[in-house]
Parts: structure tokens; C-alpha cells; sequence
């Protein structure tokens, strides 16, 4: 069954884009196969330009879209139609994907500005039975 953790980020000590760069690289360490599953194209645009630069010793091979022959390892978009078979998703979307369940894990970023938004996909994913996990970082 999926597991869904959910991470309380604490603005005083945590970027939103540095914690989401920060999952992809341990997702990429661990050999996690993840999609990063973002609100819109332009947000998909900022985090592939921030997935290049924000750490100088560290490389997370991603990309977009899907290569014929090549899986890519972070997929990063806003699509919401899911290619391939990946472990983990980081859900960024506003809403609950219909396929989060084809997962391993499913991570949720819980901010001051979505709490609304995350409080809504804990209950989904509650009323449906998933183990939650909630993390403060």
C-alpha cells in the first residue's frame, strides 16, 4: 500500500524550492525513480532551472519528459498523465492525482500558504485507509 508522508516545512528554517531539490537528490541517491509532479508549467520551469544550480558538488539527472529508450530519473512536470513505472511521487499539484496509488510513497510539502490545500489531501488519503506519516522539518 502507498505511504504518504506529509513534511510540515518551517519558513523561518526552510526554502520551499531548497526542500524539494533536497528530495530529488536523495530520491536520485537512493535510486528512486520519482516524479516531481508540479502545479503548472512554469513552476515545472523554475525547479528544472533550480534542480541544475542549487548545489555545486551535487548533479540530479531530470528532465521533462520521457526519452524513447531512456528513462529519465526525475521527471519533472505538470503533466497528469503519469509515463512509466517510478517508486515515488512528489505531489506539488493542487490537487490529489487520480494514479497516486501506483506508488510507493507519495510526498506531500505542507507550507503556511497551501495548509488548506494539504489538510484536504490528508483526508482523502485518510478516508481512503493509506498510512500518513507527518514529518516537521
Amino acid at each position: 500500500m502507498t505511504r504518504v508522508d506529509f513534511y510540515q516545512l518551517d519558513p523561518a528554517r526552510h526554502r520551499y524550492d531548497q526542500v524539494v531539490c533536497r528530495l530529488c537528490q536523495k530520491a536520485w541517491d537512493s535510486r528512486q525513480l520519482t516524479l516531481l509532479l508540479t502545479r503548472d508549467p512554469q513552476q515545472s520551469q523554475q525547479l528544472d532551472r533550480k534542480l541544475w544550480t542549487f548545489a555545486d558538488d551535487s548533479f540530479i539527472p531530470h528532465d521533462s519528459e520521457e526519452n524513447e529508450g531512456f528513462v529519465t530519473p526525475i521527471l519533472v512536470n505538470d503533466n497528469p498523465e503519469p509515463t512509466g513505472d517510478r517508486q515515488l511521487l512528489i505531489n506539488l499539484s493542487d490537487s490529489v492525482p487520480s494514479y497516486f496509488a501506483q506508488f510507493e510513497r507519495v510526498i506531500e510539502l505542507v507550507t503556511e500558504e497551501n495548509k488548506a490545500q494539504a489538510r484536504a489531501h490528508y483526508s482523502y488519503y485518510k478516508e481512503r485507509g493509506y498510512p500518513l506519516n507527518h514529518i516537521n522539518l
